[in-house]
């Protein structure tokens, strides 16, 4: 397996290499992290309190409205696959091309370092960022994650990463420019580069850029508050267009206690015990269909909130009542353990780890998804995979405390 080469700048910019001259395409993305969560922070003594939504606005604001030019555009018309995104913790701005990687860079670099901050453009940005907005207001899903979030936890103010329009009307330039001090310093970032691509060219593209740009001394923290391991409520319910009435159980896990590595494992074993417990496999998928209290798949997710994990599970029902009581009899009785079934899902990601150089992309974002989420910079390997065992993972599932659960149920208007 090609190891991913790390290299660490003068100025706290981490560069992460994956070089596999096999490819023909190379990829580059520069992270950030500010994202959905980055509202609470002091910086130089100074503490600030912002509204969701602020780091989705400055993402687009430094794509569109630089002083290079946008360069989505730019790169665009070099024939390259090219966007940004804002996920809860991170900033993305990423390209993918055959030629022009020394090109790809600087503009992106040039786009992201440039930037002033001016109330016409802003006001003039935050009409596509409406729509954007109100469009996820027609999507179930959007409503349910307000709904989890205030349900389970006391003291967490983040909701949205785009947030609400009032919230979009009330960012000022002021907003932006404090978020992008504070946030947008190589010691805060991290690049990587995959794909087929010349080591000397890239490096020496990124280190001539950094070399022209002065930074002050990075002095940014989060500002982390305290969280009850128990819930808010128990039961919530709301109304929406919805084909046939849904149910959901939301767990709140305390993770605090997990290392990096360890977490990485976690996130394995619970995709396995969630789906032997509730995927079309499981008994109880089959029992519920039978007895025709479901009609389709019960979904699952988990999404970690800084030192606890949520796990949403449900699905439409003829009877909600049924459909979560049994949800949390098959999670919380932790009995149902099959070591076939785990060995024939582990033999499953021993072979989607190993074919994983077939593909760049599917070598690269599960590193940076372990960077970001996990704060290990390293992919895992076969023999991670190999050494998550049976035995380990009912013991790993046995600690868990899914006790700290509740209810949200949707009905049709």
């Amino acid at each position: 397996m090609n190891n991913i080469e790390t290299i660490k700048l003068d100025n706290g910019l981490t560069i992460y290499l994956y070089k596999d001259n096999r490819k023909h395409s190379t990829f580059f993305e520069i992270d950030t992290f500010c994202g959905g969560f980055t509202k609470d922070f002091i910086y130089h003594g100074n503490k600030y309190h912002l509204q969701d939504g602020v780091a989705h606005i400055l993402e687009h604001y430094l794509v569109e409205c630089n002083e290079r030019g946008n360069f989505l555009d730019l790169l665009g018309e070099k024939q390259m696959s090219t966007n940004a995104t804002t996920s809860l913790t991170t900033t993305s701005f990423y390209f993918e091309t055959v030629e022009h990687v020394a090109f790809g860079i600087r503009t992106v670099l040039e786009g992201i370092y440039n930037v002033n901050f001016n109330k016409e453009r802003l006001e003039k940005l935050k009409g596509p960022i409406y729509q954007e907005v109100r469009g996820k207001k027609d999507m179930r899903g959007y409503h349910a994650s307000h709904r989890r979030i205030a349900n389970l936890f006391h003291n967490m103010t983040y909701r949205d990463i785009g947030g609400t329009l009032k919230e979009i009307e009330k960012t000022t330039t002021d907003d932006l420019e404090i978020l992008y001090k504070a946030f947008y310093h190589p010691k805060n970032q991290f690049i990587v580069v995959a794909g087929n691509f010349d080591k000397d060219e890239v490096l020496n593209e990124i280190n001539s850029f950094y070399n022209s740009v002065s930074f002050e001394e990075y002095d940014t923290e989060l500002v982390k508050t305290d969280e009850k391991k128990d819930i808010v409520k128990k039961e919530d319910h709301f109304n929406f267009e919805v084909p046939l009435d849904y149910t959901e159980v939301d767990f709140k896990i305390d993770i605090s206690n997990y290392s990096p590595k360890e977490l990485l494992a976690l996130d394995f074993y619970l995709a396995v015990y969630l789906n032997s417990t509730t995927g079309i496999t499981s008994p109880l998928y089959q029992r519920l269909i039978k007895e025709e209290v479901i009609n389709d798949s019960i979904h699952f997710s988990r999404q970690n909130y800084d030192k606890y994990m949520m796990i949403t599970v449900g699905g439409f029902t003829t009877n909600m009542k049924k459909l979560r009581e049994e949800i949390v009899k098959a999670i919380c009785s932790k009995t149902y353990f099959d070591k076939e079934k785990y060995e024939i899902d582990r033999d499953q990601a021993i072979l989607q780890v190993s074919l994983r150089e077939e593909n760049i992309f599917k070598m690269i974002f599960p590193f940076i998804s372990n960077v970001v989420i996990y704060n290990y910079p390293f992919v895992d390997t076969v023999e991670d995979v190999k050494n998550a065992t049976y035995e380990k993972y009912v013991e790993e599932i046995k600690k868990i405390d899914f006790s700290h659960y509740s209810y949200l149920s949707i009905t049709k208007e």
